[in-house]
């Protein structure tokens, strides 16, 4: 999925851009939407860490030519690891390597993974690079990143950590509202901000800093910057 685009994905990102750049061919990133738990359970997808449009800005600053977009549907999860690689690897994208994390896996209930990719790479002429996840000892234990870790983190309110595994702050996009009065209010109401689908700190009221330009929600003198 991508999602997040944090330092892990950067590596193996990084690889395929040299692997494509040393092949003269485009390297495309491929990912889903919407989120494969969304198909597989209703309501059950985890909160989203970056918009498809945010991943794509993201990923085109690593390098990226192709950000392909797949939607996954019923009859896309019903594909059988070697359908998948057959008609969408082979015949539509006409690989010639493939780039994955060493957990990654694909097909019908998962059921593809390194190992067949490897196989499959054997049979129709395209190579295969495993990459080994991104870990770093933090706090007398060793944590991987991961959408997941990082998901973690923002609900926690572990803001600096999830920081440190982005390799950027975390950014929620939505619409700003009127909150509910429980916060300070020295100069505007205290205000909420409605995410959506986004991961954020769990009951958390924090204080930042507005950047921006026309009238702000309580502030009747005129333009906020």
């Amino acid at each position: 999925m991508f999602d997040g685009v944090h330092r892990g994905h950067a590596e193996l990102i990084a690889h395929a851009v040299k692997a494509g750049r040393t092949r003269g061919v485009p390297t495309v990133l491929m990912t889903f939407d919407p989120h494969p738990m969304e198909v597989v359970y209703p309501g059950s997808h985890p909160a989203q860490l970056t918009t498809l449009t945010r991943r794509a800005e993201l990923v085109e600053e690593l390098g990226i030519d192709v950000f392909l977009v797949m939607p996954f549907t019923t009859d896309f999860m019903k594909l059988t690891p070697d359908r998948y690689i057959h008609e969408l690897l082979v015949e539509h994208l006409h690989v010639v390597e493939v780039v994955v994390g060493e957990n990654f896996t694909f097909g019908k209930k998962a059921a593809g993974n390194v190992h067949t990719l490897r196989r499959a790479g054997e049979r129709f002429g395209f190579a295969v690079e495993a990459m080994s996840l991104v870990s770093e000892h933090h706090s007398h234990e060793t944590v991987t990143f991961s959408s997941t870790y990082i998901r973690s983190c923002v609900d926690a309110g572990d803001v600096m950590a999830a920081t440190e595994a982005l390799g950027r702050p975390h950014r929620v996009e939505g619409v700003v509202v009127r909150g509910y009065g429980r916060g300070p209010s020295s100069v505007f109401p205290p205000l909420t901000s409605h995410p959506d689908v986004f991961g954020h700190p769990r009951r958390r009221c924090v204080r930042g800093l507005v950047h921006g330009f026309g009238p702000w929600p309580g502030n009747r003198g005129g333009d906020s910057r």
